[in-house]
């Protein structure tokens, strides 16, 4: 790197994998001999410098002895569909709740139909909401409609 360059910014995957490392205190040189990768390649994946495959984030999981959330974190922070589509929604119970729901089999489907039709009226209103400088308000607050 050059003196008038700057410094390549991390990406979230190579501050993860690199944060998850040092927690289990293990060696650059040790994860990449317990992944069967060379050690040069998992200091470029912690630089942000290469981007990893699918099957490296899996080898690199299997050898940090990672849970499945703590996997799926690192798969998505890789760009990856985690393997359990409910881990999307970690940081948002609500959403986990609801995506449960509308998979749950027990569920009558009129039932789960109706609660699809809601968060849809629920994201129209939003979207209208994030937009609403565009359309006067009365003092209440109330979207004047045309």
């Amino acid at each position: 790197m050059g003196a008038m360059e700057a410094p390549k910014e991390t990406t979230p995957f190579a501050r993860m994998l690199k944060e998850l490392r040092e927690d289990r205190g293990i060696s650059q040189s040790r994860l990449a001999e317990a992944s069967h990768f060379d050690h040069s390649y998992v200091s470029r994946l912690e630089s942000g410098n290469r981007a990893p495959t699918r099957e490296a984030v899996s080898k690199l999981a299997d050898a940090l002895g990672l849970d499945a959330r703590q996997r799926d974190s690192l798969l998505a922070a890789a760009g990856f569909m985690p393997q359990r589509v409910e881990s999307l929604f970690a940081d948002e119970p609500v959403l986990s709740d609801v995506f449960q729901l509308l998979s749950n089999d027990d569920i009558p489907e009129p039932v789960r139909m109706n609660v699809r039709q809601m968060l849809k009226v629920m994201v129209q209103q939003a979207r209208l909401a994030s937009h609403s400088e565009e359309f006067p308000s009365d003092p209440g607050g109330h979207l004047m409609a045309d």
